[in-house]
């Protein structure tokens, strides 16, 4: 009896040991899991920062591009912009002012200056009366004058000769002259032409022709002056009256 309990405790034992044998594989076999598990995190962590480093890497790359093609003059959709002497840029000398360097002046204003407009670039517009007058000992520029129709003021223009070939029509009795926008300098009094005020004409364009117009007959013009000579007729009339009968 004795000897069969010893028996049962070394069969229990190699039992024991035997299950923990069996077991120990498993939990190894674990723990390398769990590991692996947490090596992969990691590196799935850093492979999402490398990308996101080299996603904004990119776009540094890609601005960069962009400034360089910028400086080179070259546009987003591949076309390179036109150069400003490009014969299809054109620039309209006859255009308004809208910058601090051009005075768009009336005539008027022109006509009654002081030293504010002098030596300055102004814009005028009105129409040619008169003729073109000839300079002495220049064949290249003559003098024309402008007029304004509101006001009735002129301002004498130097030009050159060969814009003359815009005026169709100078302005006169029964006319109307060509209207012209002149761009230029400003004399209050200009030390080359006797100390006269004048414009000397960079720019001259055509704002309108010239045409002639025939003046109507009206017969309500001539109304006052019908009256008037009635009444004198009248006044007459009483005059020699009264002086008869004072006889």
């Amino acid at each position: 009896m004795h000897v069969s309990a010893n028996k049962l405790s070394r069969t229990a034992l190699a039992a024991v040991l035997a299950a923990a044998v069996a077991l120990a594989p498993a939990g190894v076999a674990f723990a390398v899991d769990g590991d692996g598990s947490s090596a992969g995190s990691v590196s799935n962590s850093d492979s999402t920062a490398a990308a996101d480093k080299k996603d904004v890497s990119k776009a540094r790359v890609d601005a960069a591009a962009a400034d360089a093609d910028a400086a080179k003059g070259e546009s987003n959709n591949g076309e390179a912009p036109k150069p400003v002497d490009n014969p299809d840029n054109s620039i309209d000398d006859g255009q308004t002012s809208d910058n601090s360097f051009l005075y768009d002046a009336s005539i008027a204003d022109l006509a009654g200056a002081d030293s504010y407009y002098d030596k300055q670039t102004v814009q005028v517009t009105g129409e040619v009366v008169g003729e073109a007058i000839a300079v002495t000992g220049d064949a290249d520029h003559a003098w024309i004058v402008l007029r304004d129709s509101d006001t009735g003021s002129t301002v004498t223009v130097f030009v050159r000769r060969s814009d003359l070939r815009k005026i169709d029509t100078y302005g006169t009795y029964g006319t109307t002259g060509t209207t012209l926008r002149v761009r230029g300098m400003f004399n209050l009094a200009c030390s080359q032409h006797e100390g006269e005020s004048d414009v000397h004409a960079q720019v001259v364009n055509v704002v309108s022709a010239g045409y002639e117009h025939k003046d109507v007959f009206n017969i309500e013009d001539f109304a006052p002056g019908v009256v008037a000579l009635a009444v004198g007729i009248v006044l007459a009339l009483v005059f020699w009256r009264m002086r008869e009968r004072s006889r």
